[in-house]
């Protein structure tokens, strides 16, 4: 019994240290769409500046336990749902720090406006596929620059339940369009 979990955790420790060792042999940005190459390509010229080691994230990346033994399906570990496709389209334009297909979280970093003297920050959570207001939510967050210190202007809701009402309202016309 003892070698087996000896086995089991150095087949565990294996996997991990091959996982790392991929990881660092990847370009240091990775972009899902030529969209996305373009974005981060706009944003340099701008002089938009991200911090250190953020990267546009491709979704669905990420290492299990299953899939380390051989045992994912590809249909468990990625749900594609047209909500959450929209809204990772509407906010293409921003850093993105998470992208969580399988619980639906999307997280982004902060964005500069107003040449620098505000910036904004977006959390969406899909709930479910519905498409309906409670299965979305969408929280925009605020900064401004004052005497070089940013200071937090909370959420604005208003800008929010716009950016929810267009993520929902593109999403029901491409399922409309899907169904006929």
């Amino acid at each position: 019994m003892k070698i087996k979990l000896i086995s089991i955790f150095l087949l565990i420790f294996l996997v991990s240290c091959a996982q790392i060792q991929s990881l660092q042999d990847e370009p240091e940005e990775t972009y899902k769409t030529e969209k996305q190459r373009a974005t981060a390509e706009k944003m340099q010229k701008e002089d938009i500046n991200l911090p250190t080691g953020s990267t546009l994230l491709e979704e669905g990346a990420g290492f299990t336990l299953r899939g380390a033994l051989g045992m994912d399906d590809p249909l468990d570990t990625y749900i594609d749902t047209i909500t959450f496709n929209v809204a990772l389209d509407k906010i293409s334009f921003m850093p993105l720090i998470s992208v969580d297909s399988m619980s639906g979280v999307i997280v982004t970093d902060w964005y500069s406006l107003d040449d620098g003297q505000s910036r904004i920050k977006i959390n969406i959570r899909i709930v479910d596929q519905e498409m309906s207001d409670e299965s979305l939510v969408v929280s925009l967050f605020t900064q401004s620059l004052n005497d070089d210190r940013w200071i937090d202007q909370g959420i604005n809701s208003e800008q929010s339940l716009k950016i929810k009402e267009s993520i929902l309202s593109s999403a029901r016309s491409l399922k409309i369009a899907s169904e006929l």
